[in-house]
Order: C-alpha cells, then structure tokens, then sequence
C-alpha cells in the first residue's frame, strides 16, 4: 500500500492515462483520477463525465436506495441485463410526450416534415401545418393512431 501525495497526481495521472476512458469508451481529454470514496483507494484515471457518473451512482444507490456497497457491481450488472431485454410494443403515455417533444425541439422544418412523411402523414396534412407547433400536433396524433391500431 502507498501513500500518493496531492504534489504527485498530476504526473500519476499523465503516467496512467488511457488511450480511451474506460468506462464511457470515449477518446477525451478532461482525465481525472478517480478514487473509492469508502476507502480513499485511487481505483484509475477516467474521464471526467464518467467520474461523475460513477459518483451520482454510488451516491444515489448508497444513499437512496440503501445499498450495500459490496452488491453494487451485482445491480449494475442487473440494470444491465434489464435495459438490453426487448420492450414492449407498447407505447407509454410519457414515452409519446417525449417523442414529441424531440420531434419539435430537435428537428429543423424540413426534417420535421421529412419525418412526417416516414410515419404516413400526406403532403396535404404536411402543407396544412403552418409551423412547428402544427407539424408537433400532427406528429403525435400520427404517433397516436399507429400505435391505437
């Protein structure tokens, strides 16, 4: 076991860095040396986003959910396999607020009506619209009716 002092993480850090962080597997630049905060234990240098991931993951399951630090891998692993089983076809009410809302926030006029095309909306309906709140309008009762049928 060793002691790394404040005036030597810099150059630990330059000496360790990744080519990629290894947990969001991105090529960056804003590195960091991230460490247990149970322990004190330095545990490696990632990214700084992924840093902060960790730390709300921990914090929130530590301190929300009551968990134990020695099952957290354990759950990781079993969001995990809950977020890569198939979904539904089932649309959730807050999953169509959603797609709306990229739909209109996300998009310039000409993709809008690009994606209103794909989803079935006719040249008339599309021409009708005469702005983004029209064209959102007319996404989500497209949105709507495909998934009431």
């Amino acid at each position: 076991m060793a002691y790394l002092s404040q005036n030597k993480v810099k150059e630990y850090r330059r000496n360790h860095t990744p080519s990629s962080c290894p947990v969001l597997r991105i090529k960056i630049n804003d590195w960091v040396l991230d460490h247990d905060h149970q322990t004190g234990m330095v545990r490696g240098v990632i990214s700084r986003q992924a840093n902060s991931l960790i730390g709300k993951i921990e914090n929130f399951y530590l301190g929300m959910c009551k968990g134990d630090k020695k099952d957290l891998p354990k759950t990781l692993r079993a969001i995990a396999r809950y977020l890569e089983k198939e979904t539904t076809d089932i649309l959730h009410p807050v999953g169509l607020i959603q797609l709306t809302k990229k739909f209109k926030n996300s998009l310039t006029a000409s993709e809008q009506a690009l994606e209103l095309r794909s989803i079935g909306a006719s040249e008339d309906e599309i021409n009708q619209c005469k702005n983004q709140k029209h064209r959102s309008e007319l996404f989500r009762k497209i949105i709507k009716q495909n998934y009431d049928t």
